[in-house]
């Protein structure tokens, strides 16, 4: 199979994103029974989260249970996770469970492909905790050096897959045809992989790589994705379209909870700190806040915003890596809605 972007269909994406879920329609409509309880004001059940318990976009949600912010308005939860990318979505729609944090070109794929989602909030709007590493003492130290080589990535629709791509396509050191950019399938098979010498690089993130380097530095970053990429819209919040009709109020509960989490990252990072390391498998308090000061929470987290310039680079990074096909448009406003977004904070999706 040839990983090479120019040579991978569109349909194989939709196939990866969309896989089993696109019969599914309607399945969760009301998202009750083995998923949770519902109610006008409450949901007690499973949320979804990409890449539970350990990476950046779980830190808010850390802080909001263990400061009892979900409980405060109504909300009795339990996050589950996912390997990232259209993993997420299809937690969402084939679990039957009202929300999910998600990487953006997933859940736009997703719902291309006919799932019942629709994005309700940004989640975050940075990518600066994404790097690409070989081992240390490696001839390869820049982009540079990475001419004729291979980029590996997490998985297909995974944000470091468009990343990865836009960042070469932005840079003045490389080009896009000059690369083979490979799906290795997590950020642990890709680390061997690098190790292997099976590719040249691959991709690596906060606050695995911060723990990584407190011990004995086993890698040299090749290249930040924030060093290319100054803004991107790296995951949004989805929710079932008739939760959003029918109980708005549990929608802005949940998102109200999130916040008050992202607040306290913003104003006690110590604190936030030690509960992302106690939430967590094995990280601990030192590394949870290196990672932390890394990705800057007052840039990396929306409270709900979303983020022009970063869906614009959204989009331009799917015609990239072939997410969509050149006479493929986003319709913004049929997946994205701003209701539950601060009139003064939404954004004119003709910018994009």
């Amino acid at each position: 199979m040839d990983n090479n972007h120019q040579n991978t269909g569109r349909l194989s994406r939709r196939g990866f994103v969309a896989g089993g879920t696109v019969a599914s329609v309607g399945v969760i409509a009301g998202c009750t029974g083995d998923s949770g309880d519902l109610d006008d004001n409450t949901y007690s059940g499973d949320v979804t989260v990409t890449h539970w318990p350990d990476l950046m976009y779980n830190a808010p949600y850390h802080v909001a249970l263990e400061q009892e912010y979900f409980a405060e308005n109504g909300l009795d939860i339990e996050v589950v996770g996912s390997e990232g990318g259209g993993t997420t979505v299809r937690n969402v729609v084939d679990g039957g469970l009202p929300f999910g944090e998600v990487a953006t070109p997933a859940a736009i794929n997703g719902y291309l492909a006919g799932s019942p989602i629709v994005a309700v909030a940004g989640g975050t709007q940075r990518v600066n905790e994404l790097n690409w590493v070989a081992p240390s003492g490696s001839d390869i130290e820049s982009m540079a050096d990475l001419e004729g080589g291979t980029i590996g990535y997490v998985g297909a629709g995974s944000v470091t897959e468009t990343t990865s791509s836009l960042a070469v396509a932005a840079s003045d050191e490389l080009d896009s045809a000059d690369v083979e950019f490979q799906d290795l399938g997590g950020v642990g098979e890709g680390l061997t992989a690098v190790e292997d010498g099976a590719v040249d690089v691959a991709a690596n993130m906060d606050p695995t790589f911060s723990d990584q380097q407190a011990d004995d530095e086993p890698w040299q970053v090749v290249f930040w994705a924030g060093d290319y990429l100054d803004q991107y819209q790296q995951t949004v919040i989805i929710a079932d379209p008739e939760i959003v009709e029918d109980h708005p109020d549990v929608v802005e509960s949940y998102l109200a909870a999130r916040a008050q989490g992202i607040d306290d990252l913003r104003t006690d990072l110590d604190e936030a700190a030690e509960i992302f390391s106690e939430g967590t498998e094995g990280f601990s308090t030192d590394v949870m806040r290196n990672a932390l000061e890394t990705v800057d929470p007052d840039e990396y987290y929306s409270s709900g915003a979303f983020d022009a310039e970063g869906l614009r680079l959204v989009e331009e990074a799917m015609y990239i890596t072939d997410l969509l096909d050149d006479e493929e448009e986003i319709e913004w406003e049929e997946i994205f809605d701003q209701s539950f977004v601060a009139e003064d904070e939404r954004i004119d999706f003709d910018d994009i």
